[in-house]
């Protein structure tokens, strides 16, 4: 008998099957029922349960051997057998399925790995007659066959397997998870070697829990506070990270402006090695302190300022050769910007730096400044000065307000030679920081959530404008946001308020961006199909400006084109900008649209937009932006003259 009654030592054993039970209830309470990988954790420590309690029993029934019991101990050691390699099967599959993009190159894994696993149970399976694996001897007891040594060859070809997945696809995974499953079969390998020289000691079940609980313990941990996508650490370790920083540091911050439309343009498996090379780049130059704040946001911790600066150059150079990567397949550059701010260790607060932060990209962006951006006492200023004006605007922003007034700029008919209509524009005049423009108090809003109060606040103060005045003005145009378009009420409320101060839908004009239907397209169209049903009109606003898909402008709903200053003055340089512009407007009209243009401050423009043939123009030529009064004042007196 090769094993004797007290020879052996299961307490491994027993740790191994009882830890695998926790591991089973605790996926079972968690996702294991939603998540195709969380399943393939539950079927591997099930696999080793069950070996690990059938090599139990089993060890008891070659201690214990009779005749008469032959047939139950030999049923018993088969199940033991056939669970073995269940969980090294799975974890290859696993690692595949982590590491593969192609479809059908995880299902021809799965079928090669299925074939062996098929296989070798079918071999377990006709041991019972042919003893190939072992047999209960009427004398000898428990007996090993000629292929006793199958499951450790076994074994080995799945750890291999596993290594040389994740070592040939490692541009898929991120390093960290690279590492895991390289030490994965490392781990069991060691308990596999000590129970091969060693049988009386049994860490089969061992060696599999093990694995698990190190594979399952580290990717479960990594998926709280890793993102698989890039394998950097998320924004809750680095807030951790600042909150336990023992001295200052320097908080770094890259922003690509232009994800969405890079997403759009990609497919799945290329947007995953973009971002895995994005993290990748990151890692490099702050191995154990790079995050990822959002999907177009990475961030790192230098340690001093001069450090940051020359590792921000090479982070850039980096990202740029990734870009003429990505060039060749989409000709959108990676479009970045950056920031960075040194902090003490009692100036580490994570709101606080970020508020900071983002008031440097934004003006990053705005001066398209493809350096990195210091934080200097500018910033700080600049920085408290929009804290205020959100204070201003949560005050004023009310339709009673004197302060956020709505100004009107005419917009001359050259077919009906007067000023037919106007369009409202947003001003913050008199606080206690004076007068703010526009585009500042704007910008404010958008970041700190209050756009789509500005906006609707300002549609009330337009309706209100037309009320009081529906002798005089018949119809204003008003910029609507995306925020504004993309709110599910935004029919009900405009509606709504147009029927309170007892107008009509044809009173109002909208006037949005093209921008605004790249994030969702469908809840922006059936609004606006919604409204012009209403009665509203629509205009498309900036056009020239940027990217403008000709295919949306002409089917969607709008009934005016209004051409941006920027066409004007390139008809100012040239025959090509004329031609252009005149090709532009004939286009349009040809397909029913009407033709506005706006920046119109001279003569010569005048007259180069009116050979053009357009509708409308629009300009400090005909009338800068007026208060409501004044402008009320203007048409009356054009109108008697």
């Amino acid at each position: 008998m090769e094993f004797g009654v007290a020879d052996y030592y299961i307490i491994g054993e027993f740790i191994a099957c009882w830890g695998s039970l926790l591991i089973i209830v605790t996926t079972l309470l968690s996702y294991a029922m939603y998540d195709e990988r969380q399943r393939m954790f539950l079927i591997a420590a099930a696999g080793t349960f069950f070996a690990s309690l059938f090599n139990i029993l089993s060890v008891r029934c070659i201690a214990h051997y009779s005749l008469q019991n032959a047939h139950l101990f030999t049923f018993i050691t088969t199940l033991y057998f056939l669970f073995l390699l269940l969980c090294p099967f799975v974890m290859s599959s696993y690692a595949c399925d982590m590491a593969f993009q192609n479809s059908k190159r995880k299902k021809i894994f799965f079928c090669i790995g299925g074939i062996i696993q098929s296989l070798y149970m079918l071999i377990v399976l006709i041991n019972i007659k042919t003893g190939w694996i072992f047999y209960y001897d009427p004398v000898a007891g428990y007996t090993r066959g000629p292929l006793k040594n199958i499951t450790y060859i076994l074994t080995a070809i799945y750890g291999l397997a596993i290594v040389l997945i994740v070592f040939i696809q490692r541009k898929f995974l991120a390093r960290r998870i690279i590492w895991v499953f390289v030490l994965y079969p490392f781990i069991s390998f060691c308990f596999v070697i000590i129970q091969f020289f060693y049988p009386r000691i049994l860490l089969t079940g061992v060696a599999s829990f093990t694995s698990v609980l190190f594979a399952y313990l580290t990717i479960q941990s990594y998926s709280m506070e890793i993102n698989f996508a890039t394998g950097l650490m998320n924004e809750s370790r680095l807030k951790k990270r600042l909150a336990m920083q023992r001295r200052g540091g320097v908080l770094y911050v890259m922003t690509i402006e232009n994800i969405n439309m890079i997403q759009s343009s990609l497919d799945a498996t290329e947007l995953k090695q973009m971002f895995l090379h994005l993290g990748n780049i990151f890692m490099t130059y702050y191995p154990r302190n790079a995050y990822i704040l959002s999907i177009n946001r990475l961030a790192a911790i230098g340690k001093n300022l001069e450090d940051v600066r020359q590792k921000s150059l090479k982070i850039a150079a980096d990202i740029e050769k990734l870009s003429s990567d990505i060039n060749s397949i989409i000709p959108i550059p990676i479009e970045s910007y950056s920031a960075a701010i040194a902090f003490s260790k009692d100036e580490s607060e994570f709101d606080s730096l970020m508020d900071l932060i983002n008031n440097m990209l934004a003006r990053a962006k705005a001066s398209q400044l493809k350096k990195l951006m210091v934080c200097d006492e500018s910033i700080i200023m600049d920085r408290e000065r929009k804290r205020y004006i959100y204070k201003i605007l949560r005050r004023e922003l009310t339709l009673e307000s004197d302060q956020f007034q709505v100004w009107y700029q005419p917009i001359y008919s050259i077919e009906n030679h007067k000023f037919e209509y106007m369009e409202a524009l947003s001003r913050l005049r008199d606080t206690e920081l004076g007068n703010i423009p526009p585009q500042e108090f704007v910008q404010v809003a958008e970041s700190r959530g209050l756009i789509e109060m500005l906006g609707f606040v300002a549609f009330e103060k337009v309706c209100k404008f037309i009320s009081d005045n529906r002798d005089t003005v018949h119809a204003v145009s008003i910029n609507f946001s995306a925020y504004q378009m993309m709110n599910p009420k935004v029919v009900e409320n405009v509606l709504a308020t147009i029927d309170r101060f007892s107008l009509s839908p044809s009173n109002i004009i909208m006037e949005i961006t093209e921008s605004i239907f790249i994030d969702n397209y469908d809840l922006v169209m059936k609004n606006m199909l919604a409204l012009t049903q209403a009665g509203v009109k629509f205009y498309l606003d900036d056009f020239g400006t940027g990217y403008s898909n000709l295919t949306n402008v002409i089917s969607l709903p709008f009934s005016t084109i209004k051409m941006d200053r920027s066409l004007v003055l390139a008809m100012e340089e040239g025959s090509k900008g004329i031609s252009l512009f005149f090709d532009l407007v004939s286009t349009f009209k040809g397909v029913g649209f009407k033709i506005l243009v706006e920046g119109v401050e001279t003569n010569h423009q005048n007259s180069l937009v009116e050979r053009a043939g357009v509708d409308y123009i629009q300009g400090f030529l005909y009338s800068r932006p007026l208060p409501s009064d004044e402008c009320v004042d203007l048409l009356k007196r054009v109108s008697t003259s």
